[in-house]
């Protein structure tokens, strides 16, 4: 079974350890209120004399609402979680933007900041934003040395996803990064679908730049400038300002000339180069995190993009399974309301039967 949350799989163990530490501190509270629940209570009577000396008293009965209340917001936690598994045919009705996503392929990117890789994080990246955005039209271009559409625009997802899979350091032969040279093929790239498609207006064009900056030719932000006519773009920085360090492989300290030589070389993120790019193509930047606040930050601005309507249309999609732990959380919690509604009731029946002289070991073997 092919199961997914809100998150990327690589992050679960993370997101499984948060969510059972909420529960551990759930549970010592909800322990520490009984507990002093207990010793309030022992003020006035000694715990082995209180179901003689209090009518109808059982400790036994607090239980299950101590329970209900920690399974249930454990389920809720899952709620938030999203997990999704199996797949069926969803209408989609939205309107519809062309993004070209650009995605660096540096040897920088395979510097293990962030974990695992740059690269990989990248991908992460671009896997939410198509779960984000399911109406609109994502191409990939791959870029170093230089640049080349490695997936035309298209609404098929699951294919962009296929490419994706595939996208490594070493699959462009010429080293360096040319952010320069990728923004030019973008442009290049929406120019010939406008032609093809006689649409592909510029307020529902999007770039979205995905790289840790380290611009070694072309003037990337000039031609964020130009562009900027055609697209808007937007940049995710992927790395760290301190920098990590990254160790060039032999064949390329032999064919190309890399900084260094064969030291190993400090990869930083350049905000400042990303930042004006964004700046000058009217989009925003915003650095790589963790969790899902990057994509969504760049997802909302996009929102100001205008669309283009198109007619609604039958998708093969994950299905979103968070209705089953909601409903399961709902109904711990209407049960845990329930057992407090019924608990004076238990007692009650508890005193009647002492006052009958019908103790409960009688009446269960009678």
């Amino acid at each position: 079974m092919d199961l997914r949350f809100a998150f990327p799989l690589s992050q679960l163990p993370l997101w499984l350890g948060l969510g059972l530490a909420g529960t551990g501190m759930l549970f010592a509270v909800l322990r520490a209120l009984e507990e002093r629940r207990r010793r309030r209570m022992e003020r006035f009577v000694d715990a082995a004399l209180a179901p003689r000396l209090l009518a109808g008293y059982d400790a036994r009965v607090r239980r299950p609402p101590f329970w209900l209340t920690l399974l249930g917001f454990a389920f809720l936690a899952l709620t938030f979680a999203q997990p999704r598994w199996g797949q069926a045919w969803m209408d989609i009705d939205r309107g519809s933007r062309d993004v070209l996503l650009l995605l660096d392929t540096s040897e920088s990117m395979n510097a293990v900041n962030p974990l695992p890789n740059r690269l990989e994080r990248a991908r992460q990246k671009v896997e939410a934003l198509l779960e984000l955005c399911p109406s609109d039209r994502f191409g990939l271009i791959p870029f170093s040395g230089n640049a080349t559409v490695q997936c035309p625009l298209t609404l098929d997802h699951a294919y962009l996803r296929s490419v994706l899979k595939g996208i490594n350091t070493d699959m462009l032969s010429e080293e360096g990064t040319d952010i320069a040279a990728a923004l030019r093929l973008a442009a290049d790239t929406f120019e010939a679908d406008a032609k093809q498609s006689g649409g592909g207006e510029a307020y529902n064009r999007a770039i979205i730049l995905i790289s840790d900056g380290e611009q070694v030719s072309g003037d990337a932000v000039e031609m964020a400038r130009k562009i900027s006519e055609y697209a808007t773009i937007y940049v995710i920085g992927i790395g760290d300002p301190k920098g990590a360090e990254v160790t060039f492989p032999e064949w390329m300290r032999n064919q190309v000339r890399v900084p260094g030589g064969d030291k190993p070389h400090l990869s930083k993120l350049d905000e400042d180069t990303l930042s004006k790019v964004a700046v000058q193509g009217g989009g925003i930047y915003v650095r790589s995190t963790p969790d899902m606040r990057d994509v969504q930050a760049l997802t909302a601005s996009m929102e100001n993009l205008r669309t283009r309507a198109v007619e609604g249309e039958l998708r093969f999609r994950q299905v979103n399974r968070y209705r089953w732990p909601l409903a399961a959380a709902f109904l711990c919690f209407m049960a845990e309301g329930l057992w407090v509604v019924i608990m004076p009731v238990i007692r009650r029946w508890k005193m009647e039967r002492r006052s009958a002289g019908k103790p409960a070991e009688e009446t269960n073997h009678g």
